[in-house]
């Protein structure tokens, strides 16, 4: 957990940066009325989601998550994310966002997220069915951004019945460009992940973010030798 811890105090002095401009749209959430739909592909955890705007400050929508695989031996644990996998496990949930906390300053914004959902959880094997279980996830999340620089920290925790799942990550980044509200600004990022209970390893993933108004793509490639990617749209 060194790297892990190194990683941290690194993007705690980048996020020290980001009082430096002008304030850039707050996420998870968008403007009221508004829905966002995502995917995210990954090679240990994928998900997809769909939120609506009812408030500013509350989202309701459904989400799933899939953990493509498990050791089969019940303790749930991946040897290196690319090992032989016998077992899979799914969360489907209703959503809430809550936006608990929001600052606004001369040259940024920073938010803190509350996120609770609940739904079911099951894992299979060769299709087969092992267990369907009354499934919660809490999670938090505090960003910090400008039009230029970003800090987020965000975890997560996936709980059913015999079963804990956690997902922590932290992540900054800096625009490469001015902001383009017309076009596309093209951002580097740097995550440091963390899943317990699904592998042991830390995961380092640098990442390129291509930043629309309406459209959030994200490509990276993680230290566990294997790309990532996600796509968010918001109308």
């Amino acid at each position: 957990m060194k790297a892990s811890a190194a990683a941290a105090a690194l993007a705690c002095q980048l996020a020290s940066l980001l009082i430096a401009a002008d304030s850039s749209q707050a996420l998870p959430m968008s403007f009221k009325g508004s829905s966002t739909i995502g995917v995210e592909l990954d090679h240990i955890w994928s998900s997809a989601w769909f939120s609506h705007a009812v408030q500013r400050q509350l989202g309701l929508g459904i989400s799933a998550q899939l953990i493509p695989g498990s050791t089969g031996h019940g303790d749930g644990q991946h040897t290196h994310g690319t090992s032989e996998l016998n077992s899979t496990e799914s969360f489907l949930l209703l959503d809430s966002t809550h936006l608990l906390k929001r600052w606004n300053m001369n040259r940024a914004q920073s938010n803190l997220w509350l996120f609770a959902g609940v739904g079911t959880y099951q894992s299979w094997n060769n299709a087969r069915v092992d267990a369907t279980r009354i499934a919660a996830r809490p999670g938090l999340q505090f960003d910090i951004e400008n039009t230029r620089l970003r800090f987020e920290a965000k975890g997560q925790l996936f709980l059913a019945q015999g079963v804990e799942r956690s997902m922590l990550s932290a992540t900054t980044g800096v625009g490469l460009t001015p902001p383009r509200y017309q076009g596309v600004q093209p951002w580097l990022e740097l995550q440091v992940r963390a899943m317990p209970g699904v592998i042991d390893e830390v995961e380092i993933i640098p990442k390129l973010r291509l930043l629309h108004r309406k459209v959030v793509i994200d490509v990276g490639y993680s230290s566990l030798g294997s790309l990532t990617g996600s796509v968010t749209t918001t109308f």
